[in-house]
């Protein structure tokens, strides 16, 4: 499975072997994987490597550690210690050569996760959203490798929630426009049933990437953090489960209303919870 971002410049996750782009796409995918550059970190369960020097205290590296700790308390999940390798390129030429060359149909891309053979691989381009980028791609690591495969708006929902940092309350800000502009135009009413019908990431458009944030954040900032936890753990147990659409509108009746609700009590200047 692989997740293909949601505009050109983002992020994409591809998973090789079984191949699904995980933000616009869904393949089947081999290749052979360029020789990691010299400048190595090592930082369990991250092997993090770099063509250019980076530094072991820096903010990025710093954040990043942080990235499993946080999705551990918060989902209640024992992560597995499989390492996830992370490669950082500095020059935007030698990114897409190296994408070109491996990766033909995402070039323009800004990351990458892939699993091959068993082994887990972020690439990513050292940006201004390198931060944002590297949470993205690792929360997808973190979770297939300890869970397994997630329906795909949940596990897109996640990492647009966990990408965050810094920001009070998770507040994806990029995603509010698409959800404001829609709900005042008629354009978009929250269906997750329509949500969970998809399957394959090309078929996400934008609106959906984040309305699948705005699920997330709805139930992780009110209080409702254990509809996902006991989720995610009863799959990474491999229990027999209800659907995940199923569970919420059990627990929170109404529950399209209760989020539109959310989106108009989180603007800017409002707090983010209720």
């Amino acid at each position: 499975m692989a997740f293909l971002h949601k505009s050109p410049t983002a992020c994409v996750t591809l998973l090789l072997g079984l191949v699904c782009m995980s933000a616009l796409g869904c393949t089947m995918w081999s290749n052979q994987l360029a020789p990691m550059p010299t400048t190595f970190v090592d930082d369990v369960p991250l092997n993090i490597e770099s063509d250019f020097d980076l530094q072991d205290d820096s903010q990025v590296l710093q954040e990043i550690r942080n990235l499993k700790m946080e999705l551990r308390d918060d989902l209640g999940i024992p992560f597995s210690n499989q390492n996830i390798n992370v490669r950082i390129f500095r020059d935007p030429t030698a990114f897409a050569q190296f994408t070109r060359r491996h990766f033909p149909q995402l070039n323009g891309r800004r990351a990458l996760f892939v699993v091959e053979g068993g082994q887990y691989y972020v690439y990513a381009i050292w940006s201004d959203s390198i931060l944002s980028d590297l949470r993205h791609e690792l929360t997808h690591a973190y979770l297939n490798s300890s869970v397994g495969t997630l329906p795909l708006w949940l596990d897109e929902g996640l990492a647009e929630y966990y990408e965050v940092v810094g920001v009070r309350g998770r507040m994806n800000r990029e995603h509010l426009p698409w959800l404001n502009d829609g709900l005042k135009n008629y354009k978009w009413q929250p269906n997750l049933e329509r949500l969970a019908t998809i399957s394959r990431p090309e078929q996400m458009s934008g609106t959906d990437y984040a309305e699948s944030w705005l699920w997330i954040h709805f139930l992780m900032q009110n209080q409702r953090t254990t509809i996902v936890r006991d989720y995610l753990v009863a799959r990474r147990e491999r229990k027999i489960v209800d659907p995940i659409p199923l569970q919420i509108r059990t627990k929170i009746p109404d529950a399209e209303e209760k989020l539109t609700q959310h989106l108009l009590k989180i603007q800017p200047g409002q707090p983010a919870q209720p």
